[in-house]
């Protein structure tokens, strides 16, 4: 085939051609997509669920004037929910219009899907085209990387599948350079915002890699390119490029706030050793996705996110670029790309540093320095997601070996070879069928439920049976109803969890004792929710979660609401009163009290109260045994203090050994006693665990009072967990003088 070559007409039909073409492949290569593409989702009820619900999300507030757009209906009472994982706002920018027109946001997410091959595939040919001259080289390059194999694995990934923006931002970088134009600036420019709007790992991951890429680009303008020019400092283009970075970081700014905002009051980071375990081996890159057809049985199947296998046909073809890169190498050949070299060695250094840092921090290099230079990035916890840049670069640079290759034989040789060439890549991305997870986007089994719940009182509601920190289907589809209805729920799923959700649905929570509702119903009204459902199939279905039986539970809960449940189906639902007024707080006139385990004693385990009051959440006074309802903390203080407030915090780990029942009492200084709280810890608890602040702080407020000594008595029983205080602050109330 011959060098790209023609008029701006000639390029669009180009351009639709190609588009056209990997819409048909994309139909095929993910069939049935198309075919169920208003009713079923790709791959599972998974990440594809709650994709599909963002992106119904995002195009609700969208039409709002993004209102309330990053407090998303999820995580109830939390603010910044949409913060807690991708946002996808520039994917939902052009899927909005589908979610509008049609209501369905399962089709809203199908067409991006369908569109993220068509978008990769569009953007690296006109790359490779713009770099070699060559429209087969061109649609090799677009075929491996539309159908790299990598994609089989992140099939129910669809901010990873979105990669497509990072060669047409490429291909509008070096079409400036080469010809000047800012058109081209502008198309990198909005392609690298609308790559960091839809996945936040790309917008580090892209630009790390543009380094070498600039630094090439600058490089080849400021050396002369005759013999007799003089070597220039290129400030034109150096200027060009600030503007067109500020733009990128206007255009990004309000969404990087909002996740600082969320970071800085959520804590919101990835350990290191996460990173670790998620980042690549060298032998992941030959290890293959489930499902891969061609090598399905030579090489091993790989575990989570490192099946990196990039396919053997693009690693031949790259490999081949890297040796002509030489001189020499297109010795009497006229159709030699200009600044042939300079690119493959580019992207060569691209594919180096990719691979580096795909291992994450597992040794040393650059991954360590990045962690401590770049705000964010230790909350990505994948670093083998690099294997994109990876694909971005073998595409190049194969597309190159390929070029070089076909431009050495005859036109109709160079076709068959072309075309043979682009069967094996293809063959080597197919991972066969799709498997789909059928899905009603209105959901009619909860049309009466979803009406009900819409026409009652704001607040959150309360879905059972509830998952904890795992993902559960059932958790998702609770939370896409959330569009149906329009209540926020206390459920949900993201790339970070919620307490209060882990310890509804630990071991631990209050739903396993008949006894705790009462108290926990209190606690849910204390933070705002005003309805729970409980869906009886789902108990039925899943008995691996070890609730108990249904039917117990509705009884249960009747007789702690004190009201029968309504029925929809399988579904009852319970509506709760407003939460009681709180005592009256003048938060100024509170002052912390010091205290250590010299002013404490104990009914037991003494030795550890001064675990209680050491700053450290890890360590806790404990009884060591089941609650039985004589256990007792003690507070001397050497004068009369009218207590407050008192503070008590719980590790994550902990929560499971609050207290059943707990009673407040203070000791005058002649030693008569009054009662300042008796009941429930529940609702302290669970409003603790319903806020941002670390160690899930149970505030109890207390009346007026001379104390001289508090005690802290556990009244309740549970045959299984201890009592145990993992810090304790104390506040005297400062009468003005």
């Amino acid at each position: 085939m011959e060098p790209a070559t023609g008029g701006r007409a000639a390029a669009l039909r180009d351009v639709a051609l190609v588009a056209a073409a990997f819409a048909a492949l994309a139909a095929v290569m993910t069939s049935p997509v198309l075919l169920q593409a208003d009713r079923a989702l790709p791959g599972e009820l998974g990440d594809p669920l709650l994709n599909t619900f963002i992106l119904g999300w995002d195009a609700d507030r969208f039409r709002h004037g993004f209102s309330g757009l990053w407090t998303a209906p999820f995580f109830f009472p939390l603010q910044d929910t949409l913060a807690f994982s991708e946002h996808l706002l520039g994917i939902a920018v052009f899927t909005s219009l589908a979610v509008w027109a049609t209501g369905n946001p399962v089709l809203a997410y199908n067409l991006a899907f369908l569109a993220s091959y068509v978008l990769a595939g569009v953007g690296m040919y006109l790359l490779a085209a713009s770099l070699w001259q060559r429209r087969d080289a061109a649609w090799l390059a677009a075929l491996a990387f539309a159908f790299a194999p990598h994609r089989v694995m992140h099939v129910t990934h669809l901010q990873v599948l979105m990669s497509g923006w990072m060669p047409l931002s490429l291909w509008g970088l070096h079409r400036y350079f080469a010809t000047g134009s800012r058109t081209s600036l502008a198309v990198f420019a909005a392609a690298f915002a609308l790559l960091g709007l839809s996945n936040g790992y790309f917008l580090y991951f892209f630009s790390i890699v543009m380094v070498p890429v600039l630094a090439a680009e600058m490089w080849r303008a400021a050396v002369p390119g005759s013999p007799g020019r003089h070597l220039r400092l290129p400030w034109p283009e150096a200027r060009d490029l600030l503007l067109a970075a500020a733009a990128i970081l206007v255009t990004l700014s309000p969404v990087g706030l909002s996740y600082l905002r969320a970071r800085g009051a959520f804590h919101h980071h990835r350990a290191v050793d996460e990173m670790v375990s998620f980042g690549a081996r060298w032998s992941d890159y030959l290890r293959i996705p489930s499902g891969l057809r061609v090598w399905s049985g030579v090489l091993q199947v790989g575990e989570g996110e490192r099946m990196l296998f990039p396919g053997l046909m693009v690693v031949a073809l790259a490999a081949l670029a890297l040796v002509t890169a030489r001189r020499g190498a297109w010795a009497g050949n006229p159709l030699r790309p200009p600044r042939w070299s300079l690119h493959v060695w580019t992207y060569a250094a691209v594919l180096g540093l990719a691979l580096w840092l795909s291992a994450g921090p597992s040794g040393p290099g650059p991954y360590r320095l990045l962690l401590l230079a770049l705000p964010g990035f230790d909350g990505l916890r994948v670093p083998a997601r690099f294997v994109v840049v990876v694909a971005l670069a073998l595409g190049v640079l194969s597309s190159a070996g390929a070029a070089w290759l076909l431009s050495r034989l005859r036109p109709r040789a160079a076709s068959v070879i072309a075309v043979l060439l682009a069967a094996a890549i293809a063959l080597e991305g197919y991972g066969g069928p799709l498997k789909l997870a059928p899905f009603r986007h209105d959901q009619p089994v909860r049309s009466d439920l979803n009406a009900w719940l819409r026409d009652g009182p704001r607040g959150g509601v309360l879905e059972l049976p509830i998952a904890g920190p795992i993902l559960e289907p059932f958790t998702l589809v609770y939370q896409y109803n959330t569009l149906l209805h329009g209540r926020p729920v206390v459920n949900g799923y993201s790339g970070y969890g919620y307490a209060m959700q882990d310890f509804l649905g630990g071991p631990g929570s209050p739903l396993r004792d008949p006894e705790a509702l009462p108290g926990m119903l209190e606690g849910l009204r204390a933070v705002g929710v005003r309805h729970v459902v409980l869906h009886q199939s789902t108990f039925v279905e899943r008995p691996d979660l070890g609730w108990p039986d249904p039917k117990i539970l509705v009884d249960a809960i009747d007789h702690a609401a004190g009201t029968i449940g309504r029925q929809f189906n399988d579904a009852v639902v319970w509506r709760l009163d407003a939460a009681r007024p709180r005592m009256p707080v003048d938060e100024a006139a509170l002052a912390e009290v010091p205290i250590d385990a010299s002013m404490m004693a104990a009914s037991v385990m003494p030795e550890r109260l001064r675990f209680a009051v050491d700053g450290d959440l890890r360590t806790n006074w404990r009884t060591g045994a089941p609650q039985e309802g004589t256990e007792w903390v003690r507070l001397a203080f050497t004068r009369d203090i009218d207590v407050g407030r008192l503070v008590i915090l719980t590790s994550p780990y902990g929560v499971g050994d609050h207290p059943r029942r707990i009673e407040v009492e203070s000791e005058s200084a002649d030693g008569s006693p009054m009662t300042l709280y008796s009941g429930s810890f529940l609702p302290f608890l669970m409003r603790g665990l319903a806020g941002p602040i670390t160690g899930a702080p149970a505030v109890i407020d207390l009346p007026s009072n001379a104390c001289r000594a508090l005690r802290m008595r556990q009244t309740g029983h549970s045959a299984t967990w201890q009592w145990a205080i993992h810090e304790l602050r104390v506040f005297e109330r400062i009468r003005p003088r």
